[in-house]
């Protein structure tokens, strides 16, 4: 099966899972326990290991609505805003404090 075949299927294995979002199959696994994904399980009521299948389908549409993800020139136009002092000032805040390990009053005193 290619790509494009697999790519529409309501079911895949977490393998194959892996294989089309570049992920390891530990990651994977991982995020099928922890509830991330979303699992179809098969097998007999009350099974304790029942094979569980990724529903890809689900998967794509949780995606497409993600705000998380952002196109390149987002991320650039972030990214620029960070690095200007203006914009990163009203950010940050001005309590902000390079070292943690430094309390306020501390700073005051040397000041």
């Amino acid at each position: 099966m290619n790509t494009e075949e697999l790519q529409k299927q309501i079911f895949v294995t977490p393998v194959e899972f892996a294989y089309l979002t570049g992920r390891t199959l530990k990651s994977v696994r991982n995020l099928m326990d922890r509830a991330q994904l979303p699992v179809h399980r098969e097998g007999m009521p009350g099974s304790k290991r029942p094979k569980r299948f990724i529903m890809l389908q689900e998967y794509w549409d949780a995606v497409a609505h993600c705000r998380a993800l952002i196109t390149p020139e987002e991320k650039h136009f972030i990214d620029r805003l960070m690095r200007d002092k203006k914009t990163y000032r009203r950010v940050t805040g001005n309590q902000h404090s390079t070292h943690k390990r430094h309390s306020h009053s501390q700073q005051r005193r040397i000041a």
